[in-house]
This record gives structure tokens, C-alpha cells and sequence, in this order.
């Protein structure tokens, strides 16, 4: 690669792969493993839907993992099962990221629909950029795909950095409701926090996290079944 390459791809996938080994380590760190809060993700919802002015929509679980579209209406606000019964602490950061979403967006069918679109059309990019970038730094005859891979990766990070003013405010607020509420030890709202902010930061890694997620899945859910 060309020094100008060489600088796409620092601050692309170079950047992408610090904040994924950034979010690996808070969640190692800070998740607390086999924690329970004294509240559930429902409770977590609840506080931050009434400090928004949402009080008059209810928080009500669902049993499939991804929300299906019925569910998104501007009269109720659906979560997973999971995270609605969870007591662990990255269940309720969920819980209020969701809930602050809610309270910013009355009907949240438009954003989610919204949203899964540009997310597909990003993890295809990001694969088509791998594609390129690999096979242009493994044949000769196909440099000049270094350049349409790094493009595609630059775009897909513009698009992110464009997001992430929000996803900041969602940090920062939801955060400061809960240490309003004084539902969490000090050291639980110091884990609450970072796993939080590793959350806001998570769409900077898309392009490390985007090809190795299904095998996360798939362990995941291994896991799960004693496999």
C-alpha cells in the first residue's frame, strides 16, 4: 500500500479495531459476572421513560430476542424478556439506552425500520470492503481493489461519526439518571458507566465487529446449549 492507503486504513480499520479491543476489555472488566442488581431492566425502563415525561407508556416484555416490527408502536414501549426480567448489568444499560430512545422518538417503528436498513447496508460494505482490501493485498493484478475497499470503509466510518453525536447524549444521560435515582452502589455506577460508554462507542467497531459477529452468535448460542 501507498502512504495515502496506509492512512485510510489507520484511520479506519485501525481505529475500528482499538475500540473493539477497547469494548472487549470493559465488558470483561465491568460486567460483573454473576451480579444482581436489586432492580430488573423493567424498573430501569420505567425510571428513565418518567424522568423524560413518558410516563403514560407502559414497558412491556416480549418474548423474541428482536423486537418484531407489530410490536414497535408509539403506545407502548416493547424489551426483550431478557433484558425486561435481567438484573445483570449490562441488561440494564440496555434497558436505558432503549428507554431514552424512546423517550426522544414518540413512535420508534420509523427509526428501528430505519436504522436495520442502514445497518444492513453498512455490514454488507464492510464485508464487500474486506473482500477487496484482501484480495487487492493478496494478488497483484488486483491492487486497485485496496482503494475501493478502503473506500467503502471510510464511508461506512462517516456515516458512524455522524451517529455517534447521539449516541453520546444517550450515554450521558441515561447515565446521569440512574446516579440521580440512587438505585446502584457507587461501584456499580462506575461499571454502569463504563459499559455504558463502551456501548455509545460500539458502532466505531463495526468494522472489525460486523464479520466476526455471526461466529459470536453462533458460540454464543453454543454455549447456551452445552455444545
Amino acid at each position: 500500500m501507498n502512504p495515502v492507503q496506509w492512512l485510510f486504513f489507520l484511520a479506519t480499520v485501525g481505529i475500528s479495531a482499538g475500540i473493539a479491543v477497547y469494548g472487549f476489555w470493559i465488558k470483561w472488566k465491568y460486567s460483573l459476572s454473576g451480579f444482581a442488581a436489586s432492580i430488573t431492566g423493567a424498573e430501569v425502563a420505567r425510571g428513565v421513560l418518567d424522568k423524560m415525561g413518558m410516563v403514560h407508556v407502559s414497558v412491556t416484555p416480549v418474548a423474541s430476542p428482536a423486537t418484531p416490527d407489530e410490536h414497535l408502536s408509539g403506545e407502548g414501549f416493547f424489551i426483550p424478556r431478557r433484558i425486561y426480567d435481567g438484573r445483570d448489568l449490562p441488561s440494564l444499560v440496555q434497558a436505558a439506552r432503549h428507554a431514552f430512545l424512546k423517550g426522544q422518538l414518540s413512535n420508534l417503528t420509523f427509526w428501528y425500520l430505519l436504522k436495520r436498513k442502514m445497518i444492513f447496508i453498512a455490514r454488507i460494505s464492510v464485508i464487500l470492503g474486506w473482500i477487496f482490501f484482501l484480495a487487492g493485498m493478496s494478488f497483484e493484478g488486483l491492487r486497485f481493489l485496496i482503494g475501493a475497499g478502503l473506500g467503502l470503509f471510510t464511508v461506512v466510518m462517516a456515516f458512524v461519526f455522524f451517529d455517534l453525536s447521539f449516541e453520546l447524549e444517550r450515554e450521558e444521560k441515561t447515565s446521569a439518571i440512574l446516579a440521580v435515582s440512587g438505585c446502584l452502589k457507587p461501584h456499580e455506577l462506575t461499571c454502569f458507566r463504563k459499559l455504558n460508554q463502551a456501548a455509545a462507542l460500539e458502532g466505531l467497531a463495526c468494522l472489525i465487529l460486523f464479520p466476526i459477529s455471526p461466529v459470536i452468535a453462533f458460540s454464543q448460542r453454543g454455549r447456551r446449549h452445552g455444545i
